[in-house]
């Protein structure tokens, strides 16, 4: 009857812990806690907070995959096209490129940013605003998703301390008192020795030693079991830690994942870069007006090539203005097609990734709408 009413306790707590968040299990681990289920509804939100991030990371990724998509889709279009209309969309690409080439050579000692990066901010002219705060946002969720992995790992680190030290206390008095028995016994022997040589009457000694002992067995006992609580309590709460830890870590992987993509697609390292290199384009874009002329033959000849690509059915012919020098640079258009895989592939893998997410999500909200219906609709 114990043995089973110990298992249904156990499963009652997992269960329990389940729902709970990252601060309140700190709270508990710190004796603050109330020792029961987290609040309802404020686990619901977090729940729908949770599946709501899912979605507006598969959302972008999606739109990623899909951009990226279309790119290969062009790219073997244009493989498959005759000669004659390879050497046209060359030629138009040829033109454009130099029309490009005499704008950075107008704009040449006076750039801001490189003029890698200036096409890059170009090519994503558009998105960019916007990108610019989801950025932000992504990287400031990180930071308060690592300082929930630095709170776990201490009070990991604080509860195993707490479980090895119980656990050598009970060795050291375990074995100390295997020395204080031999002791004992020695001492009673030796008062029954001198009671039967000398005829004195040793029963006040040893009832006193007696006394001693019951104190120290009383001490031995109650010290046990508490090293034995505490053993049982950090053990527990290690077990709830490494369950919080796995599902931070969870969060901290997929928004790393997709701020890593973000950097490798806009060259840069944080959102404050990207800031910059932004603002200096636009202030580039300004020095542009000085060369109204030649903008004009560029956009004339980007325009040409958009129209030309459209007519040969390419899926994003808009795109291609802005990265003509792979049509007839073989060495580049191999490079590029390298790049387009590598994103595929790990674009591929975040949406793999993200629908595993989203799917372990929906099934804790209908675990959680089963035990607490209502409280998520």
């Amino acid at each position: 009857m114990g043995l089973f009413g110990k298992k249904k306790k156990k499963k009652t707590e997992e269960s329990a812990y389940k729902w709970m968040t990252v601060d309140e299990a700190l709270l508990l681990s710190e004796g603050k806690g109330k020792g029961s289920v987290s609040d309802p509804k404020r686990t619901a939100s977090d729940l729908k907070e949770q599946l709501k991030n899912a979605e507006r990371i598969e959302k972008d990724t999606s739109f990623e995959y899909d951009a990226i998509c279309k790119h290969i889709s062009d790219i073997q279009r244009f493989e498959e096209l005759p000669d004659k209309a390879k050497a046209k969309i060359k030629d138009i690409s040829n033109n454009l490129t130099s029309y490009e080439k005499q704008r950075q050579d107008y704009q040449q000692g006076n750039r801001l940013i490189s003029a890698e990066n200036y096409k890059n901010m170009e090519l994503y002219a558009d998105e960019l605003p916007e990108k610019l705060k989801t950025m932000e946002e992504q990287e400031r969720y990180l930071m308060l998703v690592k300082n929930d992995m630095r709170q776990l790992e201490g009070e990991k680190g604080s509860l195993t301390y707490e479980r090895d030290e119980a656990v050598k206390k009970k060795k050291f008095l375990i074995k100390f008192s295997r020395i204080c028995v031999l002791a004992v016994l020695t001492v009673c022997i030796l008062f029954v020795v001198l009671s039967v040589y000398t005829g004195k009457n040793m029963l006040l000694p040893i009832m006193v030693t007696v006394a001693i002992v019951c104190i120290y067995a009383a001490y031995f006992v109650v010290t046990m079991k508490d090293c034995d609580s505490t053993v049982r309590k950090s053990e527990m709460m290690l077990k709830r830690c490494v369950e919080l830890s796995n599902k931070v870590k969870i969060k901290y992987v997929n928004t790393t994942s997709t701020l890593e993509y973000t950097y490798e697609k806009y060259k840069c390292n944080s959102h404050q870069e990207l800031r910059y290199l932004w603002q200096n384009y636009l202030r580039e874009k300004e020095e542009e007006k000085k060369y109204i002329k030649n903008t004009n033959l560029l956009a004339a000849c980007r325009e040409n090539l958009t129209e030309v690509l459209r007519e040969y059915g390419f899926e994003m012919p808009e795109i291609w203005g802005y990265q003509a020098e792979v049509f007839y640079d073989g060495k580049l258009m191999r490079e590029f097609r390298n790049v387009l895989d590598e994103r595929h592939r790990k674009l591929k893998a975040q949406l793999e990734f993200n629908a595993k997410q989203k799917a372990s999500i929906m099934g804790e909200i209908e675990a959680f709408s089963a035990k607490y219906p209502g409280y998520i609709s």
